[in-house]
């Protein structure tokens, strides 16, 4: 179904103010990452052995909404180590055409990461591959109308590639900080969002994300 006049009004206001929050959050959560890393520089220790693995909750980024990693050294002291982990989203909306919109995506996704930097911070480059698993429910009536009353369900899995860009502090006791951003290409078929537009192939998107974890 293609929106048109006054829903296709409501989803182009929607898409505007979604990218101008985005916008605000990207540039608060970098602002924030540049203020940490000389206070976190201060904690360097010359005895300090980068530890082999951590967990970690992430909000934002590719992980949508919320998600739990695993993250892991190659070996002992390597830059190089790779990460794996499992998220969860969900958008909903209510458009004038369409009573309720709701859409539940669960991700899985893994990536290969090198660090640079100083033994407890770090710049981090990623490059990891997300696949979505995404739950469409639409139902409602068109303009009110409760004879044209409707459900609509669609399961569909979707691919993405991402890079990730951002801040890595590891702490004395083994706290772990990560902040930063990730652009995003869809790089399969197309699937419509709650707000009734739609995710295309090839389409570029990004994400500021936080983490919180324990490196051990």
């Amino acid at each position: 179904l293609r929106p048109t006049g006054r829903k296709l009004l409501e989803i182009t206001m929607k898409k505007k103010k979604r990218n101008i929050k985005r916008t605000a959050i990207v540039w608060t959560m970098l602002t924030g990452c540049a203020l940490a890393t000389p206070l976190a520089a201060k904690t360097a220790d010359s005895t300090y052995v980068m530890p082999q693995h951590s967990v970690f909750v992430e909000i934002g980024g590719v992980t949508g909404l919320i998600g739990l990693n695993y993250d892991m050294r190659l070996k002992k002291n390597s830059p190089w180590g790779f990460r794996t982990g499992v998220s969860y989203a969900f958008d909903s909306e209510e458009l004038i055409t369409y009573t309720d919109t709701k859409e539940h995506l669960w991700g899985f996704g893994t990536e290969l990461n090198y660090l640079l930097g100083g033994r407890r911070n770090h710049l981090e480059l990623g490059l990891g591959n997300k696949l979505w698993v995404i739950k469409y429910d639409q139902r409602g009536a068109y303009y009110n109308d409760p004879s044209s009353y409707f459900i609509y369900r669609h399961t569909w899995a979707r691919d993405m590639i991402y890079l990730n860009i951002g801040y890595r502090h590891e702490a004395l006791h083994g706290f772990q900080f990560r902040c930063g951003v990730t652009p995003m290409v869809h790089v399969t078929n197309d699937w419509p969002w709650a707000d009734g537009s739609t995710c295309h192939k090839g389409d570029i998107l990004f994400a500021p994300y936080v983490s919180f974890g324990w490196a051990f």
